[in-house]
């Protein structure tokens, strides 16, 4: 399994993948959210690179933030008034919730980094009226990428772009199909270490891996024990596998998860076809992945076939406290999920991994009522 064990390599480090980059002459920006178009940096010569946050505890940003906004982003801020994050050239992002919005302010006003651009996309999904917002939003933000390039973004290297990235998503939901059996061949946790390294490798070199990792799972004489209900993880975004990994150790086998480090960066394709702009606004209108986004039946529709696709028994809903859209999001979902026959439990999360002995203690009772 070295490629397996290559892929988990690359996300221990991050840091160390965007000092190749840097080391190469390349430009990279930093990015916070799956609505971000890669394929425009990438058809510039920019390199994207996903921003993570770490377990630490959060200490200056507390100055700058309320404490009682998305620990999340106040991490990711922390991390840069450290100067942790000067490898990034800039920053991205998109127009997504209060928080979000409030990082981009500070970020402007405090990190003074080259860049540090919104792309203001719209919140309410599948109108020909957001589409046309969006694709004009693209444009400038192509536009800008250009300059800051100091190069055009053609259409074709558009579409090349699209392609290559179009490639590393297929390719994950080949990697995903070894969660189907009734004893999976990948874990909840490995799962979720493989889409984030593809998010943080160059994606050629991820797509190279990715197929030698489809030819080991094939062949994997060892896979994860697997012996209780199958489970499905969802809520805000989570970028440690720690809590995955404590449902599998209380015995869940985690064959699912709906998350911005995971399904949700690769479930839907880009157009190959015709204008590659409007391909990629078409795209970020209507992938229902966000509880951000409306109309909320769109995602629960999304999350459905997850659970038919994958057989899911039951879902486990870590909301990160203070993360409004997703607690909102959650407590209807609940709902719905139960009045279609799906045992839903939700948990309320810190971002750094304290309290897990009572998020274990509820994990447990969960599975054992399954």
């Amino acid at each position: 399994m070295s490629a397996l064990e290559t892929l988990r390599k690359s996300v221990k480090d991050p840091q160390k993948i965007a000092g190749e980059a840097k080391a190469a002459g390349k430009k990279v920006l930093g990015y916070r959210c799956v609505f971000m178009p890669e394929e425009i940096l990438h058809a510039a010569g920019i390199v994207p690179f996903p921003v993570f946050g770490t377990p630490e505890a959060v200490s200056l940003s507390d100055a700058y933030f309320q404490p009682n906004l998305c620990e999340f982003i106040r991490n990711i801020f922390d991390l840069a008034l450290k100067g942790k994050l000067d490898y990034l050239d800039g920053l991205v992002l998109c127009n997504t919730c209060d928080a979000v919005r409030k990082l981009y302010d500070h970020w402007k006003a405090y990190i003074g980094s080259p860049v540090c651009y919104m792309i203001n996309n719209p919140q309410r999904q599948f109108t020909e009226a957001g589409l046309k917002y969006q694709y004009q939003e693209l444009g400038e933000f192509r536009r800008a990428m250009e300059t800051f390039a100091g190069k055009p973004v053609t259409d074709d290297a558009l579409r090349d772009s699209i392609r290559l990235h179009n490639q590393t998503r297929s390719l994950l939901k080949q990697v995903y199909d070894f969660r189907k059996p009734d004893s999976p061949l990948l874990s909840g946790e490995e799962a979720m270490d493989v889409v984030m390294a593809c998010m943080v490798l160059p994606k050629d070199r991820a797509n190279a891996l990715l197929k030698q990792l489809i030819l080991e799972l094939k062949q994997r004489a060892n896979p994860p024990p697997s012996h209780g209900p199958r489970i499905m993880v969802t809520g805000s975004i989570i970028d440690n596998p720690a809590l995955i990994r404590m449902v599998e150790e209380v015995g869940g086998t985690v064959v699912a998860d709906d998350l911005c480090t995971t399904t949700r960066y690769f479930w839907y394709s880009v157009d190959e076809g015709g204008d590659p702009l409007a391909a990629l606004a078409r795209h970020t209108t209507e992938k229902p992945v966000c509880a951000c986004m409306h109309p909320a039946e769109a995602r629960l529709e999304y999350m459905m076939d997850l659970v038919k696709e994958y057989r899911v028994e039951g879902i486990i809903y870590f909301n990160l406290m203070y993360c409004d859209p997703f607690l909102y999001e959650g407590v209807m979902f609940k709902k719905k999920f139960e009045e279609r026959g799906i045992p839903t439990i939700l948990l309320e999360t810190e971002h750094t991994p304290s309290g897990m002995g009572q998020l274990k203690t509820r994990v447990q009772a969960f599975l054992e009522m399954l």
